[in-house]
């Protein structure tokens, strides 16, 4: 999981370079866009948490021929829905992104950018679902390394469709979204080919429509919670990107740099936060609780020895990334506020992102949705909408952090509570 989450955000942060060299413009561009993808790749990312969560009770618990139905039928959930949400999102680019404040040529790139990469979304989701499915039955290796391979894949697609090598089309921002869809349509031939023919994850094509509509409430049950609790992170996003849009395309764009290089840097929480959901589900569905705290507590210890180490080296080097980015001071002075403060909090954040894992490996996805939205709603977005006004942008990146502190320790008492509840439950059933 490791490996696949890096190498993606590892691409990433290469990638923004590329469209760094192209102008500020383009970075703005990209940076406006980060809500709206979010959002649906929040839909698959619900279906997905439902999906492994699910699946890796049905495997603790031995049923396989459960677990073949509810991967088939999570896959065909999946992508008519992404179909279907890509195709209005597509016929409403200009007045979507209007509203959250950007105009003129920033528009434009948005829309060219958008029109490619959309569609991409569907293999993107799809792979997404097929990763967790596979993950959730104890095999992370295949995932990771067709992540990795595909990660690569974009790389290398990435200056030759943008820059126009080797006798293509500079294609510009265009051609950043498509090497996305050209290396995601390969990982996701290769991924559904190992779960398809190697695992035998999925039903034959005669029994695709054998109760589908029971397997998708069972998936709906945690996958719809998880899908708003994944929903609120783009939502509050839609909203401070339009504060920071007040500021000018350059605060923007600064916003934009140093979400990539933060993505770097909390990468291996994200990870971790990924494996910890089919560790939990797998074996709390074999009975083995001592296992679950066990693997909870190592969770926490590493989120805030990694935050802690994070937050030292961006404090050293941080400002120092940003013009191997984009060289404009005011994108580089934005950049270098947000890594001066944010940082703090990354690992009370990661902290917040094994506890959410958790409840829904656990069949709750309740709790992971009541504290994403006291997270974004009653902390993070009045917060900064206070600060913004008293201090500028400089004050929304530290609402930022304060929400992730407070959050990190009610979610760490929240499922300790929990956790505890549910032992004694067992201790009077037994």
């Amino acid at each position: 999981m490791m490996l696949a989450v890096s190498s993606s955000v590892v691409v990433q942060m290469i990638e923004i370079g590329f469209i760094g060299q192209l102008g500020t413009a383009q970075i703005a561009a990209v940076t406006f866009t980060f809500p709206i993808t979010m959002m649906l790749t929040s839909v698959a990312m619900g279906i997905s948490i439902g999906t492994s969560s699910v699946i890796a009770r049905r495997v603790g618990g031995g049923d396989w021929d459960h677990v073949r139905r509810l991967a088939t039928h999570s896959l065909l959930l999946v992508g008519s829905l992404l179909s279907l949400l890509a195709l209005v999102l597509m016929a409403s680019i200009r007045p979507t992104f209007a509203a959250l404040g950007a105009n003129g040529e920033v528009l434009d790139y948005i829309h060219d950018y958008l029109l490619v990469y959309y569609p991409g979304t569907v293999l993107f989701t799809v792979t997404m679902v097929a990763g967790s499915t596979m993950r959730a039955t104890g095999d992370a290796r295949i995932p990771g390394l067709l992540m990795t391979g595909g990660a690569a894949l974009n790389l290398a697609l990435d200056p030759i469709l943008i820059f126009g090598l080797f006798g293509a089309p500079r294609l510009g921002l265009t051609g950043a979204a498509l090497a996305m869809v050209l290396s995601r349509l390969a990982m996701t031939g290769l991924l559904l080919y190992f779960a398809a023919y190697r695992d035998r994850l999925f039903l034959p094509v005669r029994l695709w429509r054998e109760r589908i509509f029971a397997s998708w409430r069972e998936v709906s049950v945690i996958g719809i919670p998880a899908m708003a609790t994944q929903m609120i992170g783009p939502i509050s996003g839609a909203i401070v990107t339009r504060l920071l849009a007040s500021h000018g395309h350059d605060v923007v764009a600064g916003f934009g740099v140093a979400g990539r290089i933060e993505g770097v840097a909390v990468m291996l929480l994200f990870a971790l936060s990924g494996s910890i959901g089919p560790f939990v589900g797998q074996n709390w569905g074999a009975g083995d609780r001592d296992r679950v705290r066990a693997g909870m507590h190592v969770a926490y210890r590493f989120s805030l020895a990694w935050g802690a180490f994070a937050w030292l080296v961006l404090i050293a080097i941080g400002d120092r990334l940003v013009p191997l980015i984009d060289a404009n001071p005011d994108v580089v002075d934005v950049a270098r506020h947000y890594l001066a403060i944010v940082p703090f909090s990354y690992g009370p954040w990661g902290v917040l992102m094994m506890a959410s894992a958790a409840f829904n490996s656990l069949g709750r996805p309740i709790p992971s949705t009541i504290m994403a939205f006291t997270r974004m709603f009653v902390l993070y977005v009045p917060l900064a909408l206070l600060a913004d006004h008293f201090y500028g942008y400089a004050g929304i990146f530290v609402a930022t952090a304060t929400a992730n502190c407070v959050m990190g320790a009610w979610s760490h008492a929240w499922l300790k509570r929990s956790f505890l509840s549910s032992t004694r439950a067992s201790l009077v059933a037994a």
